[in-house]
């Protein structure tokens, strides 16, 4: 980027550079023919020369405006050669006059191009290409066949006393001459007249926001077509009027002024271009509907038509911002443009907008990012959405389940533990009144309530480990699961990397969905040799349960499986299950961590 930034400076002062060498050696010559007006003409011969260069080197810095660049760089540099028809020399008085008609078809195509950089097919082109033709043949053509160039003209002061023509072929002018300049001078006075009308057609057919960008350009090029043909109908029709010179003088500043104009239209096209995206920018940012964007890009872009299609769901179908169900084809078939927004490779939506708005790349390349990030912040509000209803959900089965688990330790405690210390009561009062009436029995009486209180222990330990195991508590994850393992029916191979003590919420999930898991194994994996568990943490801790066994189809999650996946759910992890009939079953759970994971070594056992 700097080395091309650096180039293009470079290629800027040297045209720069040249232009000011042609300007100076343009009016030293300008000047040694001693003008009626040197200071004047010499003015008027830097302008022409510096003010197109200067313009074209702006043009060049933008893709889109290149070509004018060079048509303004070629004008300049050709202008500077006319100085040479105030010289005495034959050969360069010669070459100073013919020159100058290869500057006009630099301006015609500046003039008709501007704003898109290209010819219209039709009128236009037809156009340009008669213009050039007739300049090529006519004007500079006929060089080869007169004695002397017309007097009256802004590129020679010279009045009864100009060098002859270096260009002439016969020994003397022929007579069909005499005919040839007033056709030839009556044509270009036609189709300059006929660009005029183009040009006027043109700007009142475009829109408000293009008028704007083409005026300057349009304005400055109809008023040089006008004065062009002024002075070729008063040249033929009074050469030695003072009009004539006057008007060519007129004419000649007219070049400058397309440059300057030029230079207006595109600072205000890109003035225009930036209020017209800040504006655009403001209506994004406030998330409209696909009806209001519509609207909003209408108003801005001054397209009333314009539209933007939504895929329906169907290929090669798309829905209109009113509903319309319309095929690709017939959105351009009314003489619209239609523009595909792309992500990557694929559609994601069809601009139908007037085909100004393609001639205008940068602009249109905006409209599409814009127009591109609308649809992708879309589609983030739908699945940030569609992860909050699941969130909910999973919220929603959370508490369900854990309602579910406090009604199941209500009634183990009310059909178990409660019971057997109610039984307890009972015979400890029995116990009580033989020792009053029977003190050997009661005795023995209360010996036996030694084992009854110990399976009543052994049921409250048994409710406590269904809700917290004891020892997940106090030795960590990887031992709760040796030991819970440790009884499994099929070989079960435990294998940790760097597991090191996490949040209790965090080890309490990862137990229970490899305990459920594992149960899994045993009462669905048929065929199973072993089981293999491996847990893993770096950034994240990850559990991953694989069997051998029979395998099936992975479908909507049933209620084992969804319990998994909301456990790990909500301590922000995801669970995988892939499987496949015949290829065994993989569960991987993946829990972030909030904290660097612990170094505690690498261990890999058999369980």
């Amino acid at each position: 980027m700097t080395h091309a930034y650096s180039r293009r400076t470079v290629n800027e002062v040297a045209l720069a550079v040249a232009a000011a060498a042609l300007a100076a050696g343009a009016v030293v010559i300008t000047l040694r023919a001693h003008p009626p007006d040197p200071l004047a003409i010499a003015i008027r011969q830097a302008l022409i020369i510096c003010v197109p260069i200067a313009g074209g080197i702006y043009g060049l810095r933008n893709p889109q405006t290149r070509r004018f660049g060079i048509a303004l760089i070629a004008a300049g540099f050709i202008w500077s050669l006319t100085a040479l028809g105030y010289t005495d020399s034959n050969p360069a008085y010669s070459i100073g006059r013919v020159v100058a008609w290869l500057i006009f078809p630099f301006l015609l195509y500046l003039i008709l191009v501007y704003p898109e950089g290209r010819l219209r097919a039709g009128a236009e082109r037809s156009l340009y290409g008669a213009s050039v033709l007739l300049v090529m043949t006519s004007f500079i053509g006929s060089a080869l066949f007169v004695e002397a160039y017309p007097l009256g003209t802004p590129w020679a002061v010279c009045t009864t006393d100009c060098p002859p023509n270096a260009f002439l072929i016969l020994d003397a002018e022929p007579a069909f001459m005499d005919v040839v300049r007033p056709i030839r001078e009556l044509l270009a006075g036609i189709l300059m007249i006929a660009i005029v009308v183009v040009l006027i057609r043109r700007l009142r057919g475009a829109n408000r926001q293009r008028r704007r960008q083409m005026a300057p350009v349009t304005v400055t090029g109809i008023g040089c077509c006008m004065t062009l043909a002024a002075y070729l109908a008063v040249r033929e029709a009074a050469p030695d009027s003072s009009a004539v010179n006057t008007l060519g003088v007129l004419w000649s500043l007219w070049i400058p002024g397309i440059a300057a104009a030029f230079f207006i239209g595109l600072v205000a096209r890109r003035m225009l271009v930036g209020q017209m995206l800040e504006r655009l920018s403001i209506v994004f940012s406030a998330e409209p509907g696909a009806t209001q964007l519509q609207a909003e890009l209408a108003a801005v872009l001054d397209d009333p038509g314009i539209d933007v299609l939504l895929p329906d769901g169907v290929a090669g179908r798309w829905r209109t911002t009113s509903g319309e169900i319309v095929f690709g084809a017939m959105a351009s078939d009314n003489g619209r443009a239609l523009t595909t927004i792309t992500d990557g490779r694929v559609p994601l939506a069809l601009l139908v907008h007037d085909h100004a708005l393609r001639d205008d790349d940068e602009l249109l390349h905006a409209v599409q990012a814009l127009i591109l990030s609308w649809l992708r912040h879309a589609q983030m509000r739908r699945r940030l959405a569609g992860s909050l209803r699941q969130l909910e959900d999973s919220r929603a089965r959370l508490v369900r389940a854990a309602d579910k688990e406090r009604s199941r330790i209500e009634r183990d405690l009310h059909d178990g533990a409660q019971q057997r210390l109610i039984l307890l009561r009972i015979r400890l009062s029995l116990a009580e009144e033989l020792l009053a009436t029977d003190p050997v029995a009661g005795r023995k009486a209360v010996g036996d309530l030694g084992c009854e209180i110990e399976q009543a222990l052994e049921e409250v330990r048994s409710i406590a480990h269904g809700v917290y195991p004891a020892v997940l508590s106090d030795r960590g994850l990887e031992d709760a699961l040796r030991g819970s393992v440790s009884g499994s029916v099929l070989p079960v191979h435990l294998i940790t990397h760097r597991v090191s003590r996490q949040p209790p919420e965090i080890e309490l999930a990862i137990y229970y969905v490899c305990i459920e898991a594992l149960q899994n194994v045993q009462k669905h994996a048929h065929g199973a040799t072993a089981v293999w568990i491996t847990i893993r943490q770096d950034d994240h801790l990850t559990l991953e349960v694989r069997d051998d066994g029979a395998g099936f189809v992975p479908g909507p999650a049933p209620g084992g499986l969804r319990n998994m996946s909301d456990r790990i759910e909500a301590v922000g992890g995801r669970l995988l299950i892939d499987s496949a009939p015949g290829h065994g079953t993989r569960v991987l759970a993946e829990v972030p961590l909030l904290r660097a994971a612990g170094r505690a070594g690498e261990n890999g056992r058999l369980a």
